[in-house]
């Protein structure tokens, strides 16, 4: 849970500053992420929609996979855990939301960056990640768009 606490930080924090400079340079008035639309949580976008009010453009934290190697001798837990960064956004047209997604990857990815070295609780965050996008569906407010950034931290403790 540590680490999905640092996760959420770094997107409010140094995702939010990365995301007001994407906002200057490309001239657009992209919305600040908060506490309501970062959730850590792993919920798909059609169940989210049905059962509460949905704030988009929104992002998802969790923990996808751990495996415990035991890399480190007389630890309980050694070894990689994955998480998961989903990024939602919604329009009532498609256009557009291709540049308004890439801009919250962006940003959100030069967040990570910023947030390299020990998370604390023993995970240490390297820097690397990688990044799927989903096509553009029905969803949301008429279409949805998603991506899906996934990084490793090494959990030594």
């Amino acid at each position: 849970m540590a680490g999905l606490m640092k996760l959420k930080s770094a997107v409010l924090s140094s995702g939010n500053a990365a995301l007001a400079e994407i906002s200057a340079r490309d001239q657009r008035d992209w919305k600040a992420l908060d506490d309501r639309s970062v959730r850590i949580e792993n919920v798909p976008a059609d169940l989210a929609d049905q059962n509460r009010e949905t704030i988009y453009p929104s992002v998802y934290l969790y923990s996808a996979r751990m495996d415990n190697l035991l890399r480190q001798k007389f630890n309980g837990f050694s070894g990689p855990v994955r998480f998961v960064i989903e990024i939602r956004c919604t329009s009532e047209r498609f256009e557009g939301l291709e540049q308004e997604l890439t801009s919250y990857v962006e940003a959100i990815t030069a967040g990570l960056g910023e947030n390299t070295g020990s998370w604390g609780e023993n995970l240490i965050y390297s820097g690397g990640y990688t990044v799927k996008f989903e096509p553009i569906k029905l969803g949301g407010r008429n279409f949805i768009h998603s991506a899906k950034i996934e990084l490793e931290a090494e959990a030594c403790g």
